[in-house]
């Protein structure tokens, strides 16, 4: 297209020019999305090889667990505050070691509502506001994608070290991996 073309149809090149600029964009975008998606996918990596030898626990309803499950202790169950949009996993440890304990990271998956192929996001669940860990259970949350929570599938990826032996000098720190899934 001469000048001269350009100057009798000045909409024509116009429209020419935003085409290019459209499809310049679409272009940038669709690479930006490649590499997300490649970051992603390393992240996931990086987070499954961290909790390869994690223990998983499938938590139950607190409020479903019999006398004597919530009494000993020992039975993993989640907790889901309504009011707060707060979470609380009971029984990951045994209870003077989860007395023990101190959170060091919390993450949080959710696993319904998705595309087939596809996984969730994983957010940070640590609290902010409140203990982490209090009267042996980690809290977690609030956050706001567990606003209207009730019902939906979540994988928690939790990190805790405590003390092995306290007061004897041996033992040291421990770290414990825990991979609970479970329904709000």
């Amino acid at each position: 297209m001469g000048l001269l073309d350009k100057l009798a149809n000045p909409l024509k090149s116009l429209s020419d020019w935003q085409k290019q600029q459209t499809a310049a964009a679409d272009e940038r975008r669709r690479v930006e999305d490649e590499q997300l998606q490649k970051r992603r996918e390393l992240y996931m990596q990086e987070l499954m090889a961290e909790f390869k030898g994690a223990e998983r626990v499938e938590a139950k309803q607190y409020y479903e667990l019999s006398i004597g499950e919530s009494k000993m202790g020992r039975t993993p169950a989640v907790q889901y505050f309504i009011n707060t949009g707060a979470v609380r996993l009971h029984a990951l440890m045994h209870p003077d070691m989860m007395r023990q304990a101190s959170l060091i990271d919390a993450l949080g998956m959710r696993l319904d509502d998705l595309p087939e192929d596809e996984i969730g996001d994983v957010i940070e669940v640590k609290p902010k506001d409140m203990k982490a860990v209090e009267y042996g259970a980690v809290n977690l949350g609030p956050v706001p994608e567990f606003k209207n929570a009730q019902g939906q599938k979540w994988r928690f990826f939790i990190e805790l070290s405590y003390s092995a032996a306290q007061g004897s000098g041996r033992g040291g720190i421990q770290t414990r991996y825990f991979i609970a899934d479970c329904v709000l």
